[in-house]
Order: structure tokens, then C-alpha cells, then sequence
């Protein structure tokens, strides 16, 4: 999420002002739904991580909105293209071809773990620059729907909890492990801060 909102700003140049923040976070984690749908036979980091499925998926908005599209594009497109890419391996070329391309680090890393903090604090930076961030903590309608990617990032911070198979308990490892706890600290400090955004929202609303 945060890293899509890096590089959304990025290509959005002076039209920042106008991105639907929100929308941009959820796209951001889009590429992950293939977690939710394994049930139905939907392979992780297949299909669902390639240029091809999004771009067909975005062609209507490039057609119809043309550069005010691309910044969206860009969002979920940097989560296999950027993230996945560097710490597992992704099908990005999907459907022409079936190989699986990335450097296939681990999660639990100092690479992966400094990649996930630095967009972090690069992406509250650029939030507190662009007054981003004071606008998504004011009472404010416009942040009622703040609640999507809170429903999304809540979503998989539980299917991770509930589908850990290490041979640790979750909390002894969280607590014997500086690298997963910074990760698992930097996705609380971001799900309190998207509920806080939400609910400033819902304050307007009454």
C-alpha cells in the first residue's frame, strides 16, 4: 500500500492533488486477492501478479481517462512489478509465458524488511509534504471510504495469523525475531492509521 502510494504521487507529477488516496491504497494490494481465491484453484503469484491481466482489466480507464489513469495503473502494477519482484518470485509475463521471474528473497530479510519500513516512512514523508496527511486525519467526508484498504490490510494481516505454519507459536516468533517484528509493528502502525482516517470520516458523516 504504501509503496503504491509512492509511486502513484510519482506519476501523478502536479496532478497529486487530485488522486483518490484511498482507491490508490486498495489497488495497491490488489494482486493478493489470488491469497482469498486458492480455494478455487487460483495459484499465488500467478495470473493475478502479470502486466497482461491488469492492463487488459485498466484498457476501458487508459482509453477513457487516458493519463488520469496511469497513476491507478501504476499502483497495483508496482506491487508484482516492484514489491514481489524483488522478494519472491512473480508471473509477470502471464500469458505468454508461464515462467516465474524475481529474486526470490526472503520475507522475513534485512533487504525485504528495510524495502517494507523504507516505503513506509518514504510514504509519510511525501503524506506530510503534500498535506496528504493532515487532510486524511481532518473530519472530513471524503474519508469515509479510507475503510477499504483498513478491510484489506486487516484481511491479510489475518490470513497471515491464521495460515502461519512455522513451528513457533506466531507471538513467540514475532517476539524472537527484531526483522518480523518490525514488519509486523510498521502493518499496526499503518491499519491504526487507516482506521483513525475512516472513522475521522464517519465523524463528518454524523
Amino acid at each position: 500500500m504504501v509503496w503504491a502510494y509512492v509511486w502513484a504521487v510519482a506519476f501523478a507529477g502536479r496532478r497529486w492533488g487530485k488522486l483518490l488516496v484511498p482507491v490508490v491504497l486498495l489497488l495497491g494490494v490488489m494482486p493478493d486477492i489470488d491469497l482469498l481465491l486458492r480455494d478455487f484453484g487460483v495459484a499465488h503469484h500467478t495470473f493475478m501478479h502479470s502486466f497482461f491481466f491488469w492492463f487488459v482489466l485498466f484498457a476501458p480507464f487508459l482509453a477513457v481517462y487516458r493519463l488520469k489513469s496511469v497513476p491507478y495503473f501504476v499502483a497495483v502494477v508496482q506491487h508484482f512489478a516492484f514489491g514481489d519482484l524483488f522478494v519472491g518470485e512473480v508471473m509477470i509475463l502471464w500469458p505468454f509465458s508461464r515462467s516465474y521471474y524475481g529474486f526470490d528473497t526472503a520475507m522475513v530479510s534485512v533487504f525485504a524488511v528495510a524495502l517494507e519500513t523504507a516505503g513506509l516512512l518514504l510514504a509519510a514523508g511525501i503524506m506530510y509534504y503534500n498535506g496528504d496527511l493532515k487532510r486524511l486525519l481532518s473530519v472530513d467526508l471524503r474519508n469515509i471510504p479510507m475503510f477499504l484498504p483498513f478491510l484489506a490490510l486487516l484481511t491479510s494481516m489475518l490470513f497471515f495469523a491464521v495460515d502461519w505454519h512455522a513451528c513457533k507459536p506466531l507471538v513467540a516468533y514475532v517476539l524472537s525475531s527484531p526483522l518480523f517484528a518490525t514488519i509486523v509493528l510498521a502493518h499496526i502502525v499503518l491499519v491504526i492509521f487507516l482506521a483513525l482516517s475512516a472513522a475521522q470520516g464517519l465523524r463528518r458523516h454524523q
